[in-house]
């Protein structure tokens, strides 16, 4: 069972502490499900939002909305601005969304805040994340990128590391604080370890601990693509509410039913919930 007391105090959007978290962490999987599934309602609603990314090589032919992603990073900065305006060129008034936040600064390509500014005014609307793992300084990390007028998607995590889930929330509260423009985690790891991988126990639970601990965040993500639609769906039930990387390939050769936004739609409204499809990150 929960602790009474702490499950009010999430229920009424206060700060978790660390050991509070500690706590919830250790309780049973359905009570946590259960209130991260209350807390979720009560802050947003039942709207499950998704969106659709479009890769830049196909964006030109594309007539769904969307949002156009480049996923890797090249090795200069100016093929990266090429990349960027090239895909602003074909982007067709869709938000252009791209890269790490980390990656970039391992480029080392000079001044972060110039360098973002570049991005930006090559076209590039938002970075796709900041991975909390990885940036040793954060803060000025996010500093730079409000100094340069950039959003970041989304506060992420690159290695499953269970260990230090709390301090990870509170490293995202803490900068959530900070800027009040970030809305958005995605508490499930990106990388899998081949040695010891999550479970569905493990990643449900990293779900609902980051509804909980982050009442400032609206949204909660889990990557539709990565994680499949039987995770997310699960996922949606213990506090998340936006599905990231639906594809826009519609084989509708195995039947209406088994096209990519039929798939994501028809998930979404089983477990209980209202799709809404974005073409920009909230």
């Amino acid at each position: 069972m929960i602790n009474i007391a702490i499950a009010d105090r999430a229920r009424a959007n206060e700060a978790l502490t660390a050991a509070e978290l500690d706590e919830l962490a250790s309780a049973d999987i359905l009570s946590l499900g259960m209130l991260a599934d209350e807390v979720r309602r009560a802050r947003v609603g039942d709207a499950v939002t998704f969106v659709r990314v479009i890769d830049p090589t196909e964006a030109a032919g594309a007539t769904v909305p969307g949002e156009i992603r480049l996923a890797v990073l090249p090795a200069t900065l100016v093929e990266a601005i090429t990349a960027v305006e090239q895909a602003s060129a074909t982007a067709g008034g869709r938000r252009l969304s791209g890269f790490s936040l980390a990656a970039i600064i391992d480029r080392n390509w000079g001044d972060l805040a110039e360098v973002l500014g570049q991005l930006k005014r090559a076209g590039l609307d938002a970075l796709t994340e900041a991975p909390l793992d990885l940036l040793t300084e954060a803060e000025a990390a996010l500093q730079a990128c409000q100094n340069a007028g950039l959003a970041v998607q989304c506060l992420s995590v690159q290695k499953p590391d269970a260990g230090v889930r709390t301090d990870m929330l509170m490293r995202a509260r803490a900068l959530a604080a900070k800027f009040p423009w970030l809305t958005t985690i995605a508490p499930l790891s990106r990388e899998q370890s081949v040695a010891v991988p999550t479970t569905g126990y493990d990643d449900v639970r990293a779900v609902a601990l980051a509804r909980l601990a982050l009442p400032s965040l609206p949204t909660v993500q889990v990557d539709w693509a990565q994680y499949g639609p039987k995770l997310a769906q699960v996922a949606l039930t213990f506090g998340a509410n936006d599905l990231d990387r639906v594809s826009i390939t519609d084989d509708e050769s195995l039947g209406r039913r088994r096209t990519s936004l039929e798939d994501v739609t028809r998930n979404i409204t089983a477990a209980g919930f209202q799709p809404r499809e974005r073409s920009s990150q909230a």
